[in-house]
């Protein structure tokens, strides 16, 4: 799913299926990561795991993306962090008006109003607006 959030930045996140979802997110979660990848590369990318398979995430942040992942499907319920986890940075983040109209429109429906992409840890809930 794409988002925004209380600066227009824009953000992909990923789940392997167990991660929460706004509803208002459901249209963006089929394509996202195909309408990501279609962009030109405009950063440079900061990775913050050595997970592997971070890979993917690397080009979201190269199209200025910051990249988040619900890892804790790889954790056991005491490890679990209970929200999206931060896996690469763009240098040169894109905002909101950036994107083609399109995406745009997908990631503005979901606003994380409370949050600024590049907080390790964020938690879906309660501050989508």
């Amino acid at each position: 799913m794409v988002a925004t959030d209380a600066v227009g930045q824009v953000a992909l996140f990923t789940t392997g299926g167990p991660g929460p979802v706004p509803d208002s997110a459901m249209p963006s979660v089929e394509n996202s990561e195909e309408f990501v990848l279609s962009l030109p590369e405009v950063s440079d990318a900061d990775r913050v795991t050595a997970r592997a398979g971070v890979n993917a995430f690397v080009e979201f942040a190269k199209r200025g993306f910051f990249a988040y992942d619900w890892s804790d499907v790889h954790r056991d319920s005491r490890q679990a962090l209970r929200g999206y986890e931060l896996q690469c940075r763009p240098l040169n983040p894109l905002t909101l008006f950036d994107l083609p109209a399109p995406l745009r429109a997908l990631a503005e429906a979901t606003r994380l109003s409370d949050v600024t992409f590049g907080a390790p840890i964020i938690v879906i809930g309660d501050q989508v607006s």
